[in-house]
């Protein structure tokens, strides 16, 4: 009955909040600019009534003069946790190392997993997140990822606001973009992959159009990390660059897919050679993670997880 009620595009980041992790309780995930995630805040505060709630917040310094077990104890004591509780958010999310560091002199990766530390304490309902993924390496970035399926399943809402389209479809829920101050949804259900029948013999010269200024670039699939659609835009991303390319995803998969390139999600396609590792967080979250110098985390539908295992042969 839910997938009935699913809007593709709301006229406010209020509306979105009221209607998605209100009144329907579904997480939901926003690339949007700074001034909307101000109101995205506030649209939370307004619709959490007796949910227990967590914040992750840019602005969120902690408190300088504890050291990293003293503030998470204080904030065990709220919550009426054991220090058994605390030892396990040290572990998870991988500060055992410094317990007793000041947060003053936390790195900012650090600061940032304390921050979620703090808040898996409370086993939240509704947990708003401003740019969660920000400042985290590939490694941190799993940690985070793993507590957030895991809460998910659990039943907490999350709504997060303000990281880029995909880092926002990794998460798992609705992801959302903004424009003009109305929101789209990005991710819509799925039809059944279409598999290829085999692949010819022929060879063939490949080159992606793409713009770089007033320049025309022919790209070489073989340079080609991942192909992004975001905004109404289809970009080749190709050493930490984006070049809009006019080119459909539809035209993009046929084009590239004998050079192995596999639509992992409606809005990306990716070279299969550039992936390092598969992750999963739940039996229905998963995420591919690049070999570039960003690590790149991408998407991978459930409806297309099989698939891609099937074409490759992996187990």
């Amino acid at each position: 009955m839910a997938s009935e009620t699913f809007a593709t595009e709301y006229p406010s980041i209020e509306a979105l909040i009221r209607a998605e992790a209100g009144q329907a309780c579904r997480s939901v995930h926003v690339e949007c600019a700074r001034e909307t995630s101000l109101r995205a805040r506030q649209a939370v505060a307004e619709i959490q009534g007796a949910r227990r709630g967590a914040y992750f917040l840019e602005d969120d310094g902690g408190f300088d003069r504890d050291t990293t077990r003293s503030y998470l104890r204080f904030f065990a004591r709220l919550a009426g946790r054991d220090g058994t509780a605390v030892g396990d958010a040290l572990a998870h999310f991988g500060l055992e190392g410094c317990t007793r560091s000041l947060v003053a002199k936390l790195a900012p990766e650090q600061r940032a997993l304390l921050a979620f530390a703090r808040m898996s304490l409370f086993e939240p309902e509704l947990c708003f997140c401003e740019r969660p993924l920000l400042d985290l390496s590939a490694s941190s970035r799993a940690l985070v990822l793993a507590w957030i399926a895991e809460r998910h399943e659990a039943g907490t809402v999350f709504v997060t606001v303000g990281q880029p389209l995909r880092e926002a479809l990794l998460l798992p829920g609705r992801a959302f973009w903004e424009e003009e101050g109305r929101l789209f949804a990005a991710d819509v259900e799925e039809a059944d992959v279409e598999e290829d029948d085999g692949f010819s013999d022929e060879v063939r010269v490949c080159k992606i159009a793409a713009k770089a200024g007033d320049a025309t670039l022919l790209l070489d699939p073989r340079d080609i990390d991942f192909i992004e659609s975001a905004n109404r835009v289809n970009y080749a991303s190709v050493r930490g660059e984006l070049y809009p390319t006019s080119l459909t995803m539809d035209e993009l998969e046929a084009e590239l897919g004998r050079f192995g390139f596999f639509r992992c999600h409606r809005s990306y396609i990716v070279n299969v050679q550039k992936v390092a590792r598969v992750e999963r967080y739940t039996r229905n979250t998963f995420n591919l993670v690049l070999s570039d110098a960003a690590h790149t985390s991408l998407p991978l539908s459930k409806g297309r997880a099989e698939a891609m295992r099937d074409r490759y042969g992996w187990k």
